[in-house]
């Protein structure tokens, strides 16, 4: 650790590095690249390759309502589509089977990235087929996350298996999202960031000021 002696304004920037990776890290649930589609109906399982956990399979299920209406479920690019025509109040379901994880080693709950909602839409959350976040409404976020405490026994994450997503709305609701994930929400604040590199880069600079104090006594 020489180096660090001889470069001590180093030592804050590669603490705050620490920091900053650690608040973003997250696993890769689907990025929606495997393209999959159904319209009234249910398909799967398929493998699922955009992911990081093993052996993930993805089941899709379109429920139209009225039976005469249609929903469908198209995954495809990088998104999950669903869509109703304008007589349906349809819901659409996402089941995942994988090898069994302990999710909560990594992070503390999903994040889900809302590309686009016309309407008033609701998603449900079961995990291991017991452990269930009721139906919340999703709003205009852009983000939404839903932490694991919220579940209804969240100690079904640390052996996880499966999960499924189910998705409804109001008449004629159509919606749009990116890539789900498991995420931390214990991100620092802008201003505890701010706060923490002020703190460091005074700390870096203090043990700089006491480098060239030293070199001058030597060089007396």
């Amino acid at each position: 650790m020489n180096w660090l002696k001889r470069n001590p304004l180093l030592v804050p920037l590669l603490a705050l590095a620490v920091v900053m990776g650690d608040a973003q890290a997250a696993v890769l649930i689907d990025d929606f690249t495997t393209a999959q589609s159904v319209l009234n109906g249910t398909t799967g399982p398929v493998a699922v390759t955009g992911t990081q956990l093993n052996n993930l399979t993805r089941t899709i299920t379109a429920n139209a309502s009225p039976d005469d209406a249609e929903t469908e479920v198209r995954i495809k690019n990088g998104f999950l589509n669903i869509l109703n025509d304008s007589d349906s109040t349809g819901t659409a379901s996402i089941f995942y089977s994988f090898d069994d994880i302990n999710l909560t080693s990594m992070a503390d709950g999903f994040l889900f990235n809302i590309d686009f909602i016309d309407l008033s839409s609701e998603i449900e959350l079961i995990a291991n087929g017991t452990s269930v976040f009721g139906f919340a409404n999703l709003g205009g976020h852009s983000l939404y996350g839903i932490g694991f405490a919220q579940f209804s026994s969240p100690d079904a994450f640390n052996n996880l298996t499966s999960l499924r997503l189910n998705v409804r709305g109001a008449q004629s609701w159509d919606a749009r999202f990116g890539p789900l994930t498991a995420a931390s929400n214990s991100v620092p604040e802008p201003s505890t960031l701010f706060l923490l590199t002020l703190g460091l880069a005074a700390l870096g600079r203090s043990r700089f000021c006491r480098v060239v104090m030293n070199a001058a006594k030597l060089a007396d």
